[in-house]
């Protein structure tokens, strides 16, 4: 696995130029993480360098804010959370990785459903609004209460499925599938002079999470989020790029190409960080009309 003199070596190489190298220790583990400090105009294309180099190094690249200084970065405080929660056993990384075969995604989507579904009456006079200022009509809200009186419209998320749908088929795909402004999903600038980087000591981005807490994963657990993030990897070939604590951002190498599919993304993502649409207010199926066009996602969950 690379250590400093190798990443110094590397760095010469590439003609890369960096400052403030260093091995930080993480909690839990005889593993190291190494950092290092380079221009903000050059963080992506580094980063892209080093995610090229991984099964050389034996690091995953992620680029992180130092919220707090003295490169902090390893503390256990969510984890720890999660062992009250009954996430994960301890606060290694070791244990974060090992729960993660038993996390059951399916169950924390119908979880996250059932806790909103008493937001479903308050919600339908709301999203008929944004449908009737987005297409000029909506449907009749009778017609929507008597789903819900059916059992058909359970939920904000079924209540959306729902609308989607009616939009696809009352306006045609071209229409109902023109995205929102999707200013909402760029990634969060740190605005420093200068970028940091970690080199941590596994080769996929999912389980970065396992030594570098993201606050959105006490909604349901790290390891499931770590199952989330595979997934999304493996079909979509989301690469994470950015960890800002509350904040993800990925390179998407290949976004959802149906509607359907972008719905179950966009509720996957909402499922996990809902700050990422509440704070914008955004829809979700305006969300998945995003996912369908965009490169880049941003995933946000805030306290």
């Amino acid at each position: 696995m690379l250590n400093l003199n190798g990443l110094a070596q590397l760095l010469k190489t590439h003609q890369i130029e960096a400052e403030d190298l260093e091995t930080l220790a993480i909690d839990g583990t005889t593993f190291t993480a190494l950092a290092l400090d380079i221009a903000p105009a050059q963080q992506f294309e580094v980063w892209q360098i080093f995610r090229n180099l991984v099964e050389q190094t034996g690091r995953y690249p992620l680029l992180v804010e130092d919220w707090i200084g003295g490169r902090t970065f390893f503390s256990t405080y969510w984890y720890e959370a999660e062992v009250s929660a009954g996430h994960i056993a301890d606060v290694t990384p070791d244990a974060v990785l090992a729960a993660v075969p038993q996390a059951d995604m399916q169950a924390f989507l119908v979880k996250r459903e059932a806790m909103i579904r008493d937001e479903l009456a308050e919600g339908v006079d709301f999203e008929l609004e944004l449908t009737q200022q987005q297409f000029g009509s909506c449907p009749a809200k009778e017609e929507v209460l008597a789903l819900v009186d059916q059992g058909v419209i359970q939920s904000p998320v079924s209540l959306n499925r729902w609308l989607f749908d009616w939009e696809l088929q009352t306006f045609g795909l071209e229409k109902a599938l023109e995205p929102p402004d999707p200013g909402y999903l760029g990634w969060f600038d740190p605005n420093h002079s200068q970028a940091t980087m970690l080199l941590l000591p596994v080769t996929e981005g999912w389980n970065t999470l396992a030594y570098l807490h993201w606050y959105g994963s006490l909604t349901g657990g790290t390891p499931v989020t770590i199952q989330f993030l595979k997934k999304w990897h493996d079909d979509y070939q989301a690469e994470l790029v950015c960890h800002y604590a509350t904040m993800l951002g990925f390179y998407v190498g290949q976004p959802p190409r149906t509607p359907e599919d972008a719905f179950r993304l966009a509720w996957e993502q909402v499922a996990l960080a809902e700050c990422t649409t509440i704070l914008p207010g955004v829809s979700l199926r305006d969300h998945a009309r995003s996912l369908l066009a965009v490169n880049r996602w941003f995933l946000h969950e805030r306290p």
